[in-house]
């Protein structure tokens, strides 16, 4: 690795367009919040203004980045009163920034791993910091053009002292054998004692087991939380997950997961929308929906824990499924299907315990089948719906997306039918702001590569920790010229965009 650098951060400015804001949300669950605001958008999504409107303190360049396809997204954490940022840089070399907060100083450190095509849409960059302080990062190894030479399959590296990006070693997590993909870690404040989880895909699309590894800061080393894997697609099918490739917790102290199988590399083979719990707040004791016991490894074919047991091509998408909560803290689905006529459908689920199945019920009543629905490579979704939030006086709200249009739904809380329909609420002034490209290049549509063209797309992107300033959040913005199918994009291309850390107040 190259040795550590310093560079002055190029944009600092207070933003106060409007000063009545959002309210503030002190739960754990806010960081998958953030999170969600990683799937691409565009400044079509942000039309419209609300009168509330958070003054953005800060604004800080982080570096230049590759703008041509959508890359693995960039990761920021906030901890200890540093910031950091782990991103691909506009040459496409793994870099990772630090900063101290109020900081307008930037220090860098680059990794030998360079992105290629391929890496795009299916790339994920996971990064963490311990109770210790020492950093750690996983760059996923699929179709890097360049990196540290196999074995290992998965690029792990840790620091060697606190806080330091200048002391980076390559490391086996547990073994010289694991071939993780999709490596996510969850952020500590979720574990009791403060230790960090992994979570990841052994194997493949279509052939895969997840796994879930934890740290142990005392000897500093990975173990396997469980025997055997946590999901077991006993080499003829993965599982796709809710969430960040694990298990979810929950208003109730447990922990949910959520997970749909696929039986091949095409998204069409999505099949089999399944559900598990654990008893309490460890991951030692697990049951299903009705309360009864059972035990990793979970398996597609297990009645108990099918939410829906539509098979491949009835439309069950890994894109489209997740999970919100009603006022009694029970689990509500919401997933894609194909309906009998074969056109897309937002259904809601919830667990019956008087009758002892899953209810379900259609939300939508489209005219309209997402196509192409079938294929491997990054499929663009093209019809989902979140997941249920309180809407208060009996009824639950959802918002639904279909071929370029918008609504939002009311639901009889008791039986989940929809009891309304209409506009959603124009987005947050702030957010605007935030969405429109800044660059003025116009993507060219690419049909091969379900190149749709139009305006530059504009990642959000949370943070995964927190600066602890009351009323305080970070964001981190990319922009991107969209999805490639992992393909090479043919000239003309747009030129590197800046990544950039926004410092938000949102005021009660």
């Amino acid at each position: 690795m190259q040795g550590t650098r310093l560079v002055k951060g190029s944009r600092t400015s207070v933003r106060s367009l409007f000063r009545t804001c959002l309210p503030a949300v002190a739960c754990v669950l806010l960081l998958w919040t953030l999170n969600a605001l990683e799937a691409s958008e565009t400044a079509d999504e942000a039309a419209g203004a609300e009168q509330s409107f958070p003054v953005i303190l800060e604004e800080m360049d982080v570096g230049l980045t590759w703008s041509v396809h959508r890359i693995a997204p960039p990761r920021l954490l906030t901890c200890d009163g540093l910031q950091y940022v782990l991103y691909y840089d506009h040459e496409r070399r793994l870099q990772i920034a630090q900063r101290g907060i109020g900081s307008k100083q930037w220090a860098f450190n680059s990794f030998p791993v360079r992105m290629g095509w391929a890496t795009g849409g299916h790339g994920r960059l996971a990064l963490a910091v311990d109770r210790d302080g020492y950093i750690h990062i996983v760059a996923y190894r699929r179709s890097l053009q360049s990196g540290p030479p196999s074995p290992p399959h998965k690029i792990y590296y840790r620091s060697e002292r606190p806080h330091d990006i200048g002391s980076f070693e390559r490391l086996h997590m547990v073994s010289e054998q694991e071939r993780p993909e999709y490596p996510t870690f969850y952020p500590q404040e979720l574990l009791p004692d403060h230790r960090l989880l992994f979570t990841y895909r052994q194997g493949r699309s279509g052939a895969g087991d997840q796994r879930i590894n934890v740290y142990d800061p005392e000897t500093r080393s990975w173990e396997p939380a469980f025997d055997t894997p946590l999901l077991d697609g006993r080499g003829r099918m993965n599982a796709y997950i809710h969430g960040p490739g694990g298990p979810l917790p929950g208003p109730d102290g447990r922990w949910h997961l959520l997970w749909v199988w696929r039986d091949t590399p095409c998204h069409a083979s999505n099949h089999s929308l399944s559900y598990a719990r654990t008893r309490g707040a460890d991951l030692d004791e697990w049951e299903t929906a009705a309360g009864t016991p059972v035990s990793p490894p979970f398996r597609a074919g297990t009645e108990e824990l099918l939410v829906d047991p539509a098979g491949p091509n009835r439309g069950i998408s890994n894109m489209a499924f997740g999970m919100g909560w009603d006022s009694r803290n029970l689990p509500v689905i919401t997933y894609h299907k194909f309906d009998e006529d074969g056109n897309s459908q937002i259904y809601n689920a919830r667990f019956d315990e008087e009758a002892g199945r899953w209810h379900r019920v259609q939300a939508t009543d489209w005219a309209y089948r997402w196509h192409p629905f079938a294929g491997a490579g990054a499929i663009p979704s093209l019809a989902n719906g979140s997941a249920v939030s309180l809407a208060g006086e009996g009824r639950l709200y959802q918002d639904v997306r279909h071929d370029g249009k918008h609504e939002r739904l009311e639901l009889d809380e008791q039986t989940l039918e929809t009891v309304e329909r209409g506009d959603p609420p124009a987005a947050p002034a702030w957010r605007q702001y935030l969405l429109k490209p800044e660059s003025d290049f116009i993507v060219p549509p690419i049909e091969s590569l379900r190149r749709a063209g139009g305006p530059m797309a504009v990642n959000l992107i949370g943070d995964k920790g927190g600066c602890g300033e009351e009323g305080v959040r970070y964001i981190l913005r990319q922009e991107h010229a969209g999805n490639n199918r992992d393909q090479p994009i043919p000239r003309p291309w747009p030129e590197p965009t800046m990544l950039r850390v926004y410092k938000i107040y949102e005021q009660d």
